[in-house]
């Protein structure tokens, strides 16, 4: 049974949330040639409809991008993907892999073991690696912390977190067809402290419980709406991690973020990527 691919010339800030779209649409693969500001793609279907619907969504985020779909033999794409990916160094001592492809380990170095099932949360995107690095900056402050990560994808940041020190971690996800893999994650690294994964909403945990440190490595468009939930279970003198905010979107991130009782005190870039942390005042 053929397949068939659809290629295009992607702006590189586009592509997670294009990844979230093809995810929905059954991609069966994939392959990237990177290119600075912009990343060529090969998207692989099953069938012509999900083929046909992708390339409608790249022409409304894409719309001068020339678009092609064409039929290909039949191949295990995820096995090619597969032979493509390499490990992903999320910063100094942290790497994160799969089971079947380790990383070259030296002395104390961590290793974080994710399968590459999902659209996030390999490591291998400047937003996971900025949000991970903001963490560990808090490695000594964050011992017996408790920590969510709201979309957590693949739950690394989690697994970043109590690696840390944190005493529990949570993770949420709206997508529930992350479940499977968050729970091979989770049996694939061990938690020193607590993890746990929740399929929902941040609003659920309202009025419930607060944590001393939350991540939030989302669109901004996304992370935005969240912002007055976040404020109301963040401990008072706790952290916020904001990642997956474009540089030209850094001020107005700020902005936002501090009409609540928020200030920022640290941030970071990765080629287009802003991240920044912020504290929270005593309520």
């Amino acid at each position: 049974m053929p397949s068939f691919c659809v290629t295009a010339t992607i702006d590189s800030d586009k592509l997670e949330l294009a990844y979230a779209t093809w995810y929905s649409l059954n991609m069966s693969g994939c392959e990237e040639i990177n290119a600075g500001s912009q990343t060529q793609v090969k998207v692989f279907f099953n069938d012509l409809s999900s083929a046909e619907h992708a390339k409608s969504y790249i022409k409304e985020i894409q719309p001068l991008t020339d678009i092609k779909i064409f039929e290909v033999q039949e191949q295990d794409w995820n096995r090619k993907w597969r032979e493509s990916m390499e490990p992903a160094k999320l910063a100094q001592g942290f790497w994160v892999s799969p089971l079947w492809l380790p990383p070259p380990l030296k002395d104390d170095d961590i290793w974080i073991k994710i399968e590459p099932k999902m659209a996030f949360g390999t490591g291998h995107h400047e937003t996971t690696r900025l949000a991970a690095q903001h963490i560990i900056s808090q490695k000594k402050w964050l011992p017996g912390k408790s920590v969510l990560d709201i979309g957590t994808g693949s739950g690394v940041l989690c697994f970043v977190a109590d690696l840390c020190g944190s005493q529990k971690n949570l993770g949420v996800e709206i997508d529930k067809d992350c479940l499977i893999n968050l729970a091979e994650n989770h049996e694939q690294n061990p938690p020193n402290g607590n993890v746990n994964f929740l399929i929902g909403t941040p609003s659920a945990l309202k009025d419930t419980c607060r944590f001393d440190l939350i991540v939030m490595n989302m669109l901004m468009t996304e992370s935005e709406p969240l912002l007055e939930t976040v404020s109301s279970i963040l401990a008072p003198g706790g952290i916020l991690i904001r990642s997956g905010i474009l540089k030209d979107e850094k001020d107005e991130a700020i902005n936002s973020t501090c009409r609540f009782p928020f200030r920022l005190i640290d941030q970071s870039t990765e080629n287009e990527w802003w991240c920044g942390t912020f504290s929270k005042s005593g309520d």
